[in-house]
């Protein structure tokens, strides 16, 4: 009976079986013709080593932290470019509050202040 050679997956093959390297060329060789297909970190039956979940946790947070910077960015430059109202109206001894340019300058501080946790948690996402 003849001597079977070892099936390849990339971690061995006939030069790394006998442990002979032979440089760059036996790398190549090896990877293009002994192991046609088959990566170090790839099972033969389509399953990662790393689970089914990594690529899905890495899509949904790079999709999450995206959407989070551009609202982020929206709310910050609406906050920063759209001008505030003038709260009091008058002169010193008679001055009017205007309750509604407080209620409306006070949505734009919290636009800024959503704005700008919006950017973190986007920093933070990507770095993750």
């Amino acid at each position: 009976m003849p001597a079977r050679e070892p099936d390849c997956s990339c971690g061995r093959g006939p030069s790394v079986a006998q442990g002979k390297w032979y440089g760059v060329r036996s790398y190549l060789h090896l990877f293009y013709e002994d192991c046609t297909g088959a990566s170090p970190d790839w099972d033969g039956d389509g399953s990662s080593p790393h689970g089914a979940w990594a690529p899905l946790i890495w899509k949904v947070s790079l999709s999450t932290g995206t959407l989070f910077l551009l609202m982020g960015a929206a709310a910050l430059a609406a906050g920063s470019l759209v001008p505030p109202k003038l709260e009091g109206i008058g002169e010193e001894e008679f001055m009017v509050l205007d309750v509604q340019a407080v209620r409306y300058n006070h949505a734009l501080g919290t636009c800024r202040l959503v704005g700008m946790a919006l950017c973190a948690a986007a920093g933070m996402l990507g770095a993750v």
